[in-house]
């Protein structure tokens, strides 16, 4: 089962540095930003998924196991595409993109062509920035130039600071549920899609 998607609540205001910063600058990743991306992997996950995903799993993730997974995302990324947002120069959020992936313990159903949104997390100190935005713009345009006209992502059912994030944006159930185990929990996940061209 993928892990949870999205833990980018990028209409949750949180302090701001200045208010006449520079708008999001969207590019895609690279080994460079690995480093980067392992610190907010570890404290998006930290802050979005508390009381949502057992402590027990939160506490045994670690930026050099992080670090070393992104590097060989990176390097490999076989279908995968990486976005990345930078604020002023700093990187804020990434977004993952491929083909859809077929649940384990899916009902039989026609998903050819489909495409998935796998990820978007912001960094806690640079959400409501518009970040997030830009990346999931960057990422259905890139599905969309694939050949993909729907698009799916997995969340939490429970986390409703994102799905409400996402519903914004288009993304609707489906009906279909999945399970995916944190520290041995069992937690239900539900599928949101759209069309890739709004």
């Amino acid at each position: 089962m993928p892990s949870p998607s999205g833990a980018n609540q990028d209409n949750v205001r949180r302090p701001q540095s200045e208010p006449n910063s520079s708008a999001p600058h969207v590019r895609a990743a690279e080994s460079r930003d690995a480093d980067r991306l392992a610190e907010i992997n570890l404290l998006t996950w930290r802050d979005a998924y508390a009381g949502l995903v057992p402590n027990a799993y939160l506490e045994t993730l670690d930026v050099a196991t992080l670090r070393d997974r992104w590097l060989a995302r990176l390097e490999e990324p076989g279908d995968r595409k990486t976005f990345l947002a930078e604020i002023d120069g700093q990187v804020a959020t990434y977004a993952i993109v491929g083909g859809y992936r077929v649940q384990q313990d899916a009902e039989p159903e026609d998903t050819t062509g489909w495409g998935e949104l796998y990820a978007i997390y912001t960094h806690p100190d640079l959400q409501g920035r518009g970040a997030g935005r830009a990346v999931h713009d960057s990422a259905l345009d890139t599905l969309h130039s694939r050949g993909h006209q729907i698009a799916a992502l997995w969340v939490l059912r429970d986390n409703l600071k994102t799905r409400r994030w996402y519903d914004a944006r288009g993304w609707r159930a489906d009906g279909a549920t999945s399970e995916w185990l944190g520290a041995g929990v069992p937690l239900l996940e539900v599928r949101l899609t759209r069309r890739t061209n709004g």
